[in-house]
């Protein structure tokens, strides 16, 4: 019995083995990676129309125009982006039918000719080779650069499989689509707010968008860096519940004003601004004063929206000073100032600074409101902010512009109805994640509006 088991367990591994190596090497676009790749995104076509309940062979209909391209794909095999240290970016596919991709690239205006053993496509922007397995498409690539590329991309079409460590950091991601790159690659001012001695080429990016039951959404984390120097601390929850009730757009974080203070001042238009409040109140002192929740709401959309900032203090020192400021008392806490032509609202209540657009909302401040469904999983994050879409579709819908007249199709204004809410959120300072809430599944979203051009439920 026992070597018998000993049996089953050794054709198991070997079984899963020789369908880890099949399906490995059945996927030729993956061999065309360069190894010095420093950023890569990773489709799953096949995972997506899984996930949305549609039959692969009926792809090439979702598509207007684009049938060719769908069928010349091969969609059940991963889909690759990419840029690597040398300057190259493009995308690697699988290839399906070369036939179809033929007719593809010529229905795209790509001027197209045989050499070296396989068609190029080209185009102003971008260069293109393919075989029976594969294409690689480099762009952008003016013109006058293509033809110094073709050595390289011969190179990287007939090449082995390289080790790409950045690949391995985007396949450990969970999602449909899964992407990392290393910090070396971006931009310098991206870095501004990691520690000075953080060693670039062992940092990464990561990112993943996921589908789930009745949402979407899009993670990203650094990964290799511990310390990153932002002004914020978790949210306490101190504003959790307070009026505006239930606002179009609503957002949260933990800060101190002395830290806020520095980082206002480094733009331009806000340091304007500064200057200008300055003249009229103690704006550095208010800001100074900040210390913990800070909240901004807006009620309702709109072309000027009227908002609500409330922030908890340390003190109220400023308000020492308030018989020398050029604004008008509404109470002893409580002052108006016009700027430009335009009134603001502020003043100390219960220990908090607010800052209205309006008097309605400056009576309002710093009350409790009924409902705070919205703001119940601000504590503890870094972030947090919410965008009500139905709000927002219900107010563009009216109207005549373009997006008014478009959300007036039936099967478009069922799918946005079924949209709730856009949130933004952040558990550390290494991480951020932007959710999209239906109160639907997503597939049924799906199914609803993509019926108008398939003809299918």
């Amino acid at each position: 019995m026992k070597k018998l088991l000993i049996g089953i367990i050794a054709l198991l591994l070997i079984g899963a083995a020789a369908y880890w190596f099949f399906h490995r090497d059945s996927d030729k676009a993956r061999n065309v990676l360069p190894a010095d790749v420093t950023a890569v995104a990773v489709f799953e076509p096949a995972e997506l129309f899984k996930e949305l309940d549609f039959p692969l062979d009926k792809v090439s209909k979702l598509v207007l125009n684009l049938e060719d391209l769908m069928e010349a794909i091969d969609l059940e095999k991963p889909v690759y982006a990419f840029a690597s240290e040398d300057g190259l970016s493009g995308v690697v596919l699988n290839v399906k039918d070369t036939g179809r991709l033929q007719k593809a690239a010529t229905s795209f205006a790509f001027a197209s000719e045989e050499q070296r053993g396989f068609q190029w496509i080209a185009n102003k922007n971008c260069i293109g080779c393919f075989d029976k397995d594969k294409l690689l498409l480099l762009s952008p690539v003016p013109e006058a650069q293509q033809d110094a590329l073709r050595d390289k991309m011969v190179k990287l079409m007939t090449q082995s499989r390289q080790d790409v460590p950045v690949l391995e950091k985007a396949l450990k991601q969970d999602g449909l689509v899964r992407a990392s790159t290393s910090l070396a690659a971006l931009p310098k001012q991206y870095a501004k707010s990691l520690p000075a001695d953080t060693d670039l080429s062992s940092a990464f990016l990561d990112a993943a968008l996921r589908m789930e039951k009745k949402a979407i959404a899009y993670a990203m984390k650094v990964e290799g860096v511990e310390d990153i120097s932002l002004p914020l601390a978790p949210i306490k929850g101190n504003l959790i519940g307070l009026e505006p009730e239930e606002p179009f757009a609503w957002a949260c974080v933990n800060m101190k004003g002395e830290e806020l203070l520095p980082l206002l001042r480094k733009e331009p238009q806000l340091r304007t601004a500064l200057l200008a409040l300055n003249m009229c109140v103690d704006a550095d002192m208010m800001i100074k004063a900040i210390d913990g929740d800070v909240s901004i709401a807006i009620p309702k959309f709109g072309e000027r929206p009227d908002f609500l900032l409330t922030a908890m203090l340390k003190d109220t020192d400023f308000l020492d000073n308030a018989n020398d400021w050029k604004a008008s008392r509404r109470s002893n806490t409580d002052f108006v100032v016009n700027q430009d032509g335009v009134n603001v609202f502020f003043g100390v209540r219960d220990d908090k600074l607010y800052i209205a657009s309006s008097e309605a909302l400056a009576n309002k401040a710093c009350q409790k409101a009924d409902a705070e469904d919205y703001q119940k999983e601000a504590k503890g994050k870094y972030l947090s902010a919410s965008l009500d879409l139905e709000k927002l579709f219900e107010t563009v819908s009216r109207g005549f512009s373009p997006m008014a007249l478009m959300l007036n199709i039936p099967q478009i204004r069922e799918a946005v109805d079924a949209l709730e809410c856009l949130s933004l959120t952040a558990d550390s300072p290494q991480s951020l994640e932007l959710r999209l809430e239906t109160d639907k599944p997503v597939k049924e979203i799906y199914s609803s509006f993509f019926s108008m051009f398939t003809g299918n439920k």
